[in-house]
């Protein structure tokens, strides 16, 4: 090794390091002028100025007041589907989804023994002489049946659950419909033991009566399903008073289609007046208001900046857009964003829902006053006219089929915010263009244990205990084929049979089938509460398209703005999943198995 590369290993040459911070030396005893971001060419600012088109502003003044004169009338009839004959006053305590969507509520095994203990310790903690015979009566009256209503679709849980209730305890729901018709002065389907006038017993029975109902809120024959289209069909009213008659008159607000769910002012549509009694009864509240404000500037994620030397964000990249020549609508929305959205002011209308039955509401008048002391009345966009054919513009305002315009906007009373429980029942309307028919598949059922249960699952154990027919065997000197006049179906499939109504309307009419087993035939008959058991069903020809609809019935939970529960079954129509074949087949020759 160099003796140099050996000095450099064993003595190392050392160094200093050092930073030198940078700062201004200004040559003036202020940092005023070094702070500055000066313009050193004015002729390059005032062409950008002109490029830009700073140079062609008006001599015009912003607004610092607007004074608005406000009509609210209140919301104050229902009408449950078309006939104006079932309008009925409007409780404001319940919204209006409420209104609209609940249904009675029938409870099965599990809610009727759940029902059965709360009486029967309703009954122990009462002043009653003698509760274990009391109770001992209710069970022998109420008993719970020791057999399910539907043998082919309960389940193993439900029987086994059902085998540890017999006997044990009363059949709360049976008591409960008896107890409320005895109450109402009607004769009860299944009458009360004599024990229900012993002392202590009445009170337990009122108690049950209170508690059951609490449980859900349910119609009081206000219901607006409309069975033959699917859907949910009803109106709001808010009749003018007597008085008032130049004031808007009556105003009736429908909501034709409704399919459930979210429920907002665009469901609504302005009807033709409606004249019953009950409108002339429940007259709105007609209130005028003046309110002064200082407008504000419309602002939305990504606009331009109104001043030069801002930065916009860059959240919004309209650059990004791809409109082409077609899309005027987003031309419109580009246009506006880019060019003038800084040239647009919002002035807000207090609206009072404390009552919580909505509320219309329109503006009378609005001026407004700019920086120069110039009060300008502003009309309604109706009022300016376009062209000489064109029809006039408006948004968010209730307008009818006819064409025709209301001036209130109206501030519907839903809910806010409602949890949707799992569908109880499922039943999903589908073409068959093989058997030229349609169906209704119970894809989900209400079980005997209150819960939901696959209907396709309790076929196939149907055929495992009452299977189909033995195939035919070809006898040696017998026939060699087999003839079949039909194809059985799956046990959920519901036929809907297209009927024609004497008018010429073509409607989906609700039929049965009997498939052959091997102890005999089943009839099948619909179970799901969608489609009517017990009585004759229709629905339309054109509300199945070949998309199918599908139709849940679930609970839903809110709290209103009191802090009131509400708790109800609902319905819901939705888009199905496209057409589908049963395998339904007539007319078959097959060759016989040797």
């Amino acid at each position: 090794m160099p003796l140099r590369a050996f000095l450099d290993r064993i003595a190392r040459v050392p160094s200093i390091t050092s930073w030198t911070r940078l700062e201004p030396r200004p040559r003036e005893g202020s940092l005023a002028r070094s702070l500055q971001a000066q313009v050193r060419d004015p002729l390059w600012m005032l062409a950008r100025q002109w490029q830009v088109g700073e140079f062609l502003g008006d001599d015009a003044g912003s607004p610092i007041q607007a004074t608005l004169g406000v009509e609210q009338r209140t919301v104050t009839t229902y009408r449950p589907g078309a006939d104006d004959a079932a309008t009925v006053a409007l409780d404001p305590t319940v919204p209006v989804e409420v209104h609209v969507e609940r249904e009675p509520v029938a409870l099965r095994l599990r809610g009727a023994v759940q029902l059965g203990l709360f009486f029967e310790t309703a009954v122990r903690e009462a002043p009653v002489a003698d509760p274990a015979g009391v109770i001992a009566a209710f069970r022998t009256a109420f008993p719970i049946a020791a057999a399910a209503p539907d043998p082919v679709f309960t389940t193993p849980e439900a029987d086994r659950f059902r085998a540890l209730a017999v006997g044990r305890v009363t059949d709360g729901e049976k008591l409960f419909v008896a107890a409320a018709a005895v109450q109402a002065g009607q004769v009860p389907p299944t009458p009360l033991p004599p024990e229900a006038t012993n002392a202590g017993v009445p009170g337990a029975l009122a108690a049950l009566l209170t508690h059951r109902r609490a449980l859900f809120s349910q119609p009081a024959a206000d219901s607006a399903w409309q069975a033959q289209r699917l859907d949910y069909q009803f109106a709001l009213g808010s009749p003018a008073p007597a008085a008032a008659t130049g004031q808007g008159g009556d105003l009736v607000l429908s909501a034709a289609d409704f399919p459930g769910g979210h429920l907002d002012w665009y469901s609504f549509s302005l009807e033709a007046d409606a004249a019953s009694a009950v409108t002339a009864a429940n007259p709105a509240q007609i209130t005028t208001k003046s309110f002064d404000f200082l407008p504000n500037h419309v602002t939305f994620r990504g606009m331009p900046d109104a001043r030069w030397w801002n930065f916009e964000d860059r959240v919004t990249d309209f650059g990004q857009l791809d409109a082409e020549h077609v899309d005027l609508a987003k031309l419109l929305v580009m246009e506006f964003a880019l060019v003038y959205g800084n040239d647009w002011f919002q002035v807000p209308v207090p609206v009072d829902l404390a009552g919580g039955a909505g509320m219309l509401s329109r503006v009378t008048t609005l001026v407004v006053t700019d920086t120069f002391g110039v009060r300008t009345l502003l009309r309604p966009s109706e009022q300016t006219t376009v062209a000489a054919d064109a029809p006039p513009w408006s948004m968010f305002k209730l307008s009818g089929a006819d064409g025709a315009r209301s001036d209130f906007i109206l501030m519907a009373p839903t809910l806010g915010i409602a949890d949707d429980g799992d569908a109880l029942e499922e039943v999903r309307f589908l073409r068959d263009e093989m058997a030229a028919m349609a169906w209704a598949v119970e894809h989900r059922l209400l079980g005997e244990l209150d819960d939901r249960v696959d209907a396709h699952e309790r076929y196939l154990a149907r055929l495992q205990a009452t299977p189909p027919p033995p195939p035919l065997v070809a006898a040696p000197d017998g026939p060699k084929i087999a003839y079949t006049l039909e194809v059985p179906v799956p046990d959920n499939w519901i036929p809907l049979v297209p009927v024609q109504s004497p008018q010429g309307e073509l409607f989906l009419r609700r039929g049965t089938m009997e498939i052959p087993t091997a102890t005999g035939f089943l009839n099948i008959a619909a179970r799901a509460q969608v489609l009517g058991p017990g009585q004759p069903f229709f629905v339309a020809d054109r509300i199945v398209p070949r998309s199918g609809v599908t139709v849940d019935r679930y609970f839903r939970s809110t709290r209103a703005s009191d802090g009131t529960t509400f708790l109800w079954l609902a319905r819901r129509s939705g888009r199905g999943q496209g057409s589908g074949w049963s395998g339904l087949r007539f007319d078959l020759v097959e060759k016989l198995t040797p």
